[in-house]
């Protein structure tokens, strides 16, 4: 979802493609308020202010439901809706089923990408990416430093020689090199 605002007035955009109008509800209840399409909830949560509840407006397009929200109270709010600590005293939470535990799928990920088989490009990419990604300040220097002088044509991780003269264009044995 985006937002945006007014002193007077929330705009609130959901992006969902496939909507109808007479699909669409907006429910509210002091400061809650729930976005359905077709009986699935597409917006949820509770809002940092009030609003005025007979003056909300909705409008659906073939790829976003936008729902504009008078304030009742003229100010900037903060945040659209409270963080997630004051909204679940609320009682408002999605059911355990609903949730995704993202730092279990992120190392999951990373470990299939860890010990996934590749081949050619894709392992020299993994290869200098590990060198890159635990190396000192240092050989990262001399990495940037070598490729750029170079043209690419060398990767150095030694910067005492690096940093001391310009790194000179090395092609391989069977190729030259042109300057264009």
């Amino acid at each position: 979802h985006d937002w945006f605002q007014t002193d007077s007035l929330v705009t609130l955009t959901v992006l969902k493609k496939g909507c109808a109008l007479d699909n669409c509800k907006v429910s509210t209840n002091s400061r809650l308020i729930s976005i359905t399409s077709s009986n699935e909830i597409i917006f949820n949560g509770k809002l940092s202010g009030e609003v005025r509840r007979d003056e909300i407006t909705l409008t659906v397009t073939p790829s976003k439901v936008e729902v504009r929200l008078p304030k009742l109270i003229a100010g900037r709010w903060e945040n659209l809706v409270e963080k997630k600590e004051e909204t679940e005293e609320s009682g408002v939470s999605r059911p355990e089923s609903e949730k995704k535990n993202w730092d279990r799928i992120e190392k999951e990920a990373e470990k299939e990408e860890e010990e996934a088989e590749l081949t050619g490009d894709a392992a020299v990419q993994r290869m200098f990416k590990k060198i890159y990604g635990d190396a000192d300040d240092d050989v990262k220097k001399a990495m940037m430093k070598s490729y750029q002088e170079s043209g690419g044509t060398v990767l150095s991780t030694n910067w005492s020689e690096i940093s001391k003269k310009k790194t000179e264009v090395k092609p391989p044995d069977s190729m030259e090199y042109k300057k264009f």
